[in-house]
């Protein structure tokens, strides 16, 4: 990602038989977040293999140190950061798996076509939040404000007629 993130599919969902997908996330510093969003029929895991992470769910920040994990129920709205100044490294499973491999893949190629490569591009948030939305089915923004944010950032990337398709693109 733009940010240094890493975002690794470590066991894809046909690897699991459908039973779950995992990750890996490998967050420097400042890492940009992703909105609180809700996962509505899925739990999400997070186990830190280096570091500390903070999770928020439904409101609630816990810092989680090497060795500790947690969990996030259907539907709790949530979201993480890196704020510790050091790298932090993640696995996370989403289970079931939805489409989460697949809104990885998609955010990657899409920020490789748009030659996206500052975590100051003034598109990111626009192409974030059109691709969100496309992915409603795996997550969603958590609470009103974030779906005003996401579908006025979305609204003006079709304004701008951005588009999210790279299908034809390498």
């Amino acid at each position: 990602m733009p940010d240094g993130s890493v975002y690794e599919v470590t066991r894809a969902a046909a690897d699991t038989g459908g039973e779950f997908v995992e990750m890996q996330f490998t967050l420097p510093p400042g890492s940009v977040s992703p909105p609180p969003h809700v996962h509505q029929g899925l739990t999400e895991e997070y186990e830190v293999l280096e570091g500390k992470f903070e999770v928020m769910t439904d409101d609630q920040w816990r810092t989680l140190s090497a060795g500790e994990s947690a969990s996030v129920p259907s539907g709790a709205v949530h979201t993480f950061k890196n704020r510790s100044g050091a790298l932090v490294r993640v696995r996370n499973v989403h289970r079931p798996p939805a489409r989460f491999e697949n809104y990885i893949e998609h955010i990657y190629r899409l920020m490789r076509a748009r030659e996206i490569r500052s975590a100051k591009d003034p598109r990111i948030p626009i192409y974030l939040s059109m691709l969100m939305l496309e992915y409603s089915d795996t997550l969603a923004p958590g609470r009103a404000r974030e779906r005003i944010v996401l579908k006025a950032l979305a609204g003006a990337g079709r304004l701008l007629r951005l588009s999210t398709d790279v299908r034809s693109e390498n």
